[in-house]
């Protein structure tokens, strides 16, 4: 009895189900254009007077159907992107009745709003409005490498292509030249700022700028330290045996800067060392005991000591007056000659050494007139310690043995600038005056190729040889650089 109640209920509720099926209604229409086209993916939407919402999509015909809308009014609206809105209110949808709706949607007009700032509408010609410039600061600097030849190279790529032929120029504290300074020392970098500015003896691009820190009223400082050993490297795929060749660097940096009188004077101080040692391929061909031709692949170390520090120090003369003086010390030491074909016999010490002393005197001679006059001193040193007692072996193409032609090489350099500039506003318009004076002194030393070099070419014809080297009438062969040099070894052999 329990389960024919059941099922008189639920067929009493199916019933009343399609009843109120058959009285809901629906919605149909179209989406077209101004001229009558389809328009696809319109999202269209009936809402009720409950605010109760049913949306479709418009199919490839631009056609869209709503269906189980309750009788009652409805408000139908049409949205699709670069087409104004459309909304029609009062839409009578009838019980059991499909109502056609055709919507035509216009083209959208937008509009777009440029507010100008009269203050924005002045000359600028700070470096950040340069609109080719590139300015670097904070998180930027953070950003570049911290080896200071890996960081020239990078400022290098920035500034891009330059005029003549030594690549972009670098000014520290507006000085050419000297050393680059470590990453942590650097306040601000300038890239490209106002690149033809008669300031400068080249035109175009490809300067850098680069401001360092000066000392703050509060005492700072910073100290880091980079280590990389071949453990966490992968070994050469050029090199026979799976054991990777010693490499480990270490670099220690760290700056200090504070007070020294307090509104009067600060200082600023920066310290970079870098020990690396690492080794260099060798491939080539060589001559055995018994001048045979064989394989020679190994590795040679090649290790290198940079060492800087640089203090600075800013002093205000009075209100009107600064100084700012530094001082820089660079010292780098390398063994090369050696890698590639070089055998390690051709290995030599190398060592350049840096000095240079820089003071900027700034002047505020009244509320339009600004003149600086900056002086810089450099003296370098330069040493090449090789063995040219012996000559260059060179076969092309297979090995160079022997001494190293550098020889025992010493140059020195002495140079000073001298640099004024004023800077005067007068009404809307800003001069800038000044001159530049500079003077190199160069004192070298060089005993190049002092013991000789012996070449030996590839290429050629020449007699076929057994394996004992006895000529073979009649035949000829081409004749490598390696196995020209060989025949020459046995001929001397035998004249012995």
């Amino acid at each position: 009895m329990k389960r024919i109640l059941i099922a008189i209920a639920l067929c009493l509720s199916l019933a009343a189900l399609a009843v109120a099926q058959q009285r809901n209604g629906s919605l149909k229409g179209q989406v077209l254009d101004e001229l009558g086209g389809a328009i696809v993916g319109v999202t269209v939407t009936a809402i009720d007077a409950k605010g109760v919402e049913k949306t479709v999509v418009t199919n490839d015909g631009g056609a869209f159907t709503i269906n189980g809308l309750a009788p009652g009014k409805y408000t139908v609206r049409a949205v699709n992107p670069g087409f104004s809105i459309f909304e029609q209110t009062e839409v009578d949808v009838a019980a059991a009745k499909v109502q056609q709706l055709e919507i035509t949607l216009k083209v959208a007009i937008e509009e777009q709003k440029v507010e100008i700032d009269a203050s924005a509408n002045t000359v600028n010609t700070e470096p950040e409005n340069n609109a080719g410039a590139v300015v670097l600061k904070g998180e930027d600097i953070d950003a570049l490498p911290d080896d200071p030849d890996d960081l020239a190279a990078a400022l290098q790529a920035l500034a891009g292509p330059s005029a003549g032929p030594n690549g972009g120029q670098i000014f520290v504290d507006g000085f050419t030249g000297g050393r680059l300074p470590p990453r942590a020392s650097i306040r601000e970098i300038r890239i490209n700022s106002n690149p033809f500015s008669a300031e400068y003896d080249r035109l175009g691009f490809g300067r850098i700028e680069i401001l360092t820190r000066p000392g703050t009223d509060r005492f700072r400082g910073s100290a880091s330290f980079n280590f990389n050993d071949e453990s966490f490297n992968s070994r050469n795929p050029f090199s026979k045996t799976d054991k990777r060749p010693p490499l480990q660097t270490r670099q220690y940096g760290g700056n200090f800067g504070g007070p020294i009188s307090k509104g009067k004077a600060s200082f600023f101080v920066d310290f970079d060392k870098r020990d690396t040692d690492d080794e260099t391929l060798i491939i080539a061909q060589v001559l055995d005991a018994n001048n045979k031709i064989v394989g020679f692949n190994q590795t040679a170390p090649i290790p290198s000591r940079r060492t800087s520090f640089s203090p600075r120090v800013d002093y205000s003369i009075n209100a009107n007056n600064t100084l700012v003086g530094r001082y820089s010390y660079s010292q780098n030491t390398r063994v090369q000659g050696v890698g590639g074909f070089s055998l390690p016999s051709r290995a030599y010490d190398s060592e350049n050494t840096e000095h240079s002393i820089q003071f900027t005197e700034t002047s505020i001679i009244n509320k339009t007139i600004v003149n600086e006059t900056r002086f810089q001193f450099e003296h370098g040193t330069g040493s090449q310690n090789a063995d040219n007692s012996i000559p260059t072996l060179e076969v092309q193409e297979a090995f160079t043995g022997g001494g190293s032609q550098v020889g025992q090489s010493k140059n020195t350099n002495n140079n000073w600038e001298l640099t004024n500039n004023t800077s005067f506003a007068v009404a809307m318009h800003s001069f800038k005056v000044g001159a530049r004076v500079r003077s190199v002194h160069i004192n070298q030393f060089s005993p190049q190729n002092f013991g000789g070099t012996y070449t030996f070419f590839g290429g050629g014809v020449g007699p076929q040889l057994d394996a004992n080297d006895n000529v073979i009438p009649g035949s000829t062969q081409t004749v490598t650089s390696i196995e020209r040099y060989r025949r020459t070894q046995v001929f001397l052999a035998h004249a012995r």
